[in-house]
């Protein structure tokens, strides 16, 4: 086989191998844009889901601003800034999932999954500590800010009792209990 014709072999089989890539990605971007158009939704209007069996729950802030949120403290630390007090306005998780009749008990999880696909899980015990997993709508005195304007909000998950605050969840866009 001539160099010539082993380049063409080549260069077919990278153009065809493109062609394929291009094709999975825009169907997967099609299939993923209704998940897209419900995260936008849920964003703008601070909105999330509350999931736990069978049972989903809409929450508003207006849900949230119902069960009268309390102003606490916690310490900022991640891995690449000092160690930063900050002051929070929330409700505790308890307090929340109480309102919708979910039940927390020994064996139970509580995954927080957020709009940029990262998500949280705390254990029964940690949620049903006191005052340590709250969700959050305020942070230093102002309404959390969306994802777009550079902020955490509009809520984001902390919890008081871990060295670290890569657990913490911004950008709450659902709230699942098994």
């Amino acid at each position: 086989m001539t160099e010539k014709k082993r380049m063409e072999k080549h260069t077919s089989l990278i153009l065809t191998t493109l062609i394929i890539l291009v094709f999975a990605v825009a169907v997967l971007a099609y299939l993923n844009t209704g998940d897209l158009d419900l995260k936008k939704k849920l964003e703008m209007n601070a909105e999330f889901q509350l999931l736990y069996g069978d049972f989903a729950y809409l929450v508003t802030m207006e849900d949230v601003l119902d069960l009268n949120p309390i102003e606490f403290g916690a310490i900022m630390r991640t891995s690449t800034t000092q160690a930063t007090p900050v002051s929070f306005t929330g409700v505790e998780l308890t307090k929340l999932l109480a309102r919708y009749g979910i039940p927390i008990e020994a064996g139970s999880t509580v995954q927080i999954n957020a709009l940029d696909g990262y998500a949280s899980v705390f254990t029964a015990e940690e949620v049903l500590t006191p005052e340590n997993v709250f969700l959050c709508i305020y942070m230093n005195g102002e309404v959390l800010k969306p994802k777009k304007a550079g902020g955490f909000g509009p809520y984001l998950v902390v919890i008081r009792n871990v060295q670290f605050a890569q657990r913490w969840c911004k950008f709450v866009e659902e709230i699942v209990v098994r």
